[in-house]
């Protein structure tokens, strides 16, 4: 379509997508590392409980830049892991299976495993490239910590093993700070012999009930910050284009990742681009299970639509704080409703129109332009609000005036319009819901033929009987003029129907 970016940028290296890079701390214009491939890692959940609504919002934000990198034609490659051993779930198996939990321990992680499947599902997450799990890469990790100390940058003590950071040059630079100040703020777990306060566990050393795997210096398990670098580059090679997750991680976790791929590949970032979501907050509190103010996204889901909550955190720029409110997703379940109103009006408005008799150019230039908007928010560090703030115009424009239109306007230039909001709606993860039952669409226009009739021959009393009935279906009628639209209330839709 003319003027719009879908699918140019297939086989481009320099892309129209400026982001901001946590690792320059600046603004960068994309340019990818291969040819017409994207390169994409995020770091993933500790399964040890449900995933919160924080959560929930790092896995969107990055499902829809991912999305945005295929829109223009990108073959994208997104990975995410499973921290699927750890302190807190060997603690949750000791509290679950008590004298059990080393036979047991991997129940809490696979449960928690496949709900974040369940919900990843109801928010309409793209799957990733690969899902690769600690568990499942511990001979490489054991590789790369021999590899760290062959160098110099890793230490045995105690049958466990350390990097030393002080063998990184500029070590702190990525979260843009001092070792000096780090190590005063330190607040580390007294580790016998570790040389320095910073030094970080690349292999900790087995304890009394906990899982184990053999390696050269002690039976144990990988230390959390090496784990993500070796996963990452094992699937998506080194270097590669962006590295993400929440705003959390900064520090300590991608400083240090950053810290072991210098050693290793003897590069300053082993990924070109870093980004970051911001917290999630309740009552001006970042979420926590330590505060108390979590909501878990199965719970959330379980009260609105998943395309609700995907808009939900659109509305906010990923790099600034949210402030999570029921209120406020309300509010968008609303905005998703016109949304589909006008989706739904114009597949009416297509059957009824004329084939031919001119190309409405107003039409196609407005909704065109609306996409072109669309893309030049997304295109400035991935501004969604603004983004969504367009498409809601497109929306409303539909609703308020292309309706009167009906007998005016041809095929070609509402299907513009239809062309536009499916790929907003591709790129945004909505309209995942468009195609309706069609025994339900032909019974919702049976009645609504009946209803006019009743209406022109001014028995009104009747006519709205069925429009109860329809109301009562989930189906929301428009009497626009002469002409009667309905869209569904997708929340009221049942799945049977």
């Amino acid at each position: 379509m003319y003027g719009i970016s879908k699918d140019k940028y297939a086989g481009a290296m320099e892309l129209p997508l400026s982001i901001f890079n946590t690792a320059t701390k600046s603004m960068e214009k994309v340019t990818l590392l291969k040819a017409g491939l994207a390169r994409g890692y995020v770091c993933g959940l500790t399964p040890q409980s449900s995933m919160h609504v924080g959560h929930a919002r790092t896995i969107v934000f990055f499902d829809v830049f991912r999305r945005y990198l295929e829109y223009l034609g990108l073959d994208t490659r997104l990975v995410t892991n499973f921290t699927d051993v750890d302190d807190k779930i060997i603690e949750k198996a000791k509290q679950e299976f008590g004298g059990e939990a080393i036979e047991r321990w991997y129940d809490v992680p696979k449960r928690y495993i496949e709900e974040y499947f369940k919900v990843v599902d109801a928010l309409y997450v793209r799957r990733a490239y690969a899902y690769p799990k600690v568990t499942d890469n511990i001979g490489d990790m054991i590789k790369w910590i021999e590899m760290l100390i062959r160098k110099n940058a890793a230490y045995v003590s105690n049958g466990s093993v350390y990097f030393d950071i002080s063998r990184v040059p500029d070590y702190g630079d990525f979260s843009g700070q001092k070792i000096q100040d780090l190590e005063a703020g330190a607040r580390v777990e007294p580790e016998p012999g570790k040389k320095g306060s910073l030094d970080f566990a690349l292999w900790k050393a087995w304890k009394e009930g906990e899982p184990w795997w053999s390696s050269p210096w002690s039976p144990g398990r990988p230390g959390w910050h090496l784990e993500c670098v070796t996963m990452s580059t094992k699937y998506l090679g080194a270097p590669f284009d962006f590295h993400g997750g929440g705003q959390d991680l900064i520090f300590p976790h991608h400083e240090n990742e950053v810290a072991i791929a210098r050693i290793a590949f003897g590069v300053k970032y082993f990924a070109k681009y870093w980004m970051h979501v911001g917290y999630v907050t309740m009552g001006g509190e970042k979420m926590s299970k330590s505060v108390g103010n979590v909501i878990t996204a199965k719970e959330a889901l379980s009260r609105h639509d998943g395309e609700a909550l995907r808009l939900y955190y659109m509305m906010t720029h990923y790099r600034k704080p949210m402030e999570f409110t029921v209120e406020g997703l309300d509010s968008v379940q609303a905005t998703l409703r016109g949304l589909y109103a006008s989706y739904d009006y114009v597949v009416q408005l297509i059957n009824e129109a004329r084939d031919e008799g001119g190309t409405d150019d107003e039409l196609v230039k407005t909704a065109v332009d609306y996409m072109i908007k669309i893309e030049q928010a997304l295109n400035d560090d991935m501004n969604t609000p603004q983004a969504v703030s367009n498409l809601v115009s497109l929306s409303n424009y539909v609703n308020s005036q292309v309706l009167y239109k009906g007998d005016k306007l041809t095929k070609y230039a509402l299907s513009t319009v239809l062309n536009v909001l499916g790929y907003a709606g591709q790129i945004f993860g909505i309209f995942n819901r468009t195609m309706l039952p069609p025994k339900l669409v032909d019974a919702v226009n049976a009645m609504i033929k009946v209803r006019q009739r009743l209406r022109e021959a001014k028995l009104f009393d009747a006519a709205d009987e069925i429009r109860r009935e329809l109301e009562d279906m989930g189906v929301v009628i428009n009497d626009a003029g002469k002409r009667t639209y309905w869209f569904i209330d997708r929340e009221k839709l049942s799945p049977a129907s």
